[in-house]
């Protein structure tokens, strides 16, 4: 089984970002669980969503307290929050920022700027899915076409141009991730 546990702010789209992954993973025939943590968010508190993805049913219930990915799309909450707790050195950290970030932990740690690529493609902080693009390329864990189904499905309600404006994004970043 494949765990991963995204840390964001509260509007910056966590919850839509596991949502992605779990719809990208299962039309690539894989078994599912997208969720959130729920408490008392507000717009820029800390909150977390996560991920399970499987070949087989999944049985376990709960929180991810050992993904085997971290995606953060607020590089602000390294400072507030423990991302990299559960983590071993199979894991991997993914963090949205400009530079690379210095963190004590026995995982792998590697960062696209997902936010200046947003503004670049986008014209708008979108970072979420952006950052979905680099999860793509350095996991394998879903493939970018269907991850680009999974943003025209999810973003059905949104003009046409942001869609496409999104998959450019996502695109930009697997290509830049490494």
């Amino acid at each position: 089984m494949f765990k991963i546990r995204i840390h964001g702010r509260g509007g910056q789209g966590a919850k839509k970002a596991a949502k992605m992954i779990g719809m990208a993973a299962f039309k690539m025939g894989k078994q599912v669980q997208d969720f959130a943590l729920y408490g008392a968010e507000r717009r820029g508190a800390p909150v977390m969503s996560f991920i399970r993805i499987n070949d087989a049913p999944i049985l376990e219930r709960g929180h991810i307290d050992d993904p085997d990915v971290v995606l953060v799309l607020d590089r602000t909450l390294l400072d507030l929050v423990n991302v990299a707790d559960g983590l071993n050195e199979n894991g991997m950290l993914l963090v949205n920022s400009q530079h690379e970030p210095i963190l004590d932990t026995p995982a792998v740690v590697k960062y696209v700027d997902a936010t200046s690529i947003a503004l670049d493609t986008i014209g708008k902080p979108i970072f979420n899915t952006t950052m979905l693009g680099a999860l793509a390329k350095l996991t394998h864990i879903i493939s970018i076409e269907a991850l680009n189904w999974a943003i025209e499905e999810e973003l059905s309600h949104y003009p046409k141009e942001l869609i496409e404006a999104n998959k450019a994004a996502v695109r930009k970043c697997y290509e830049v991730a490494k």
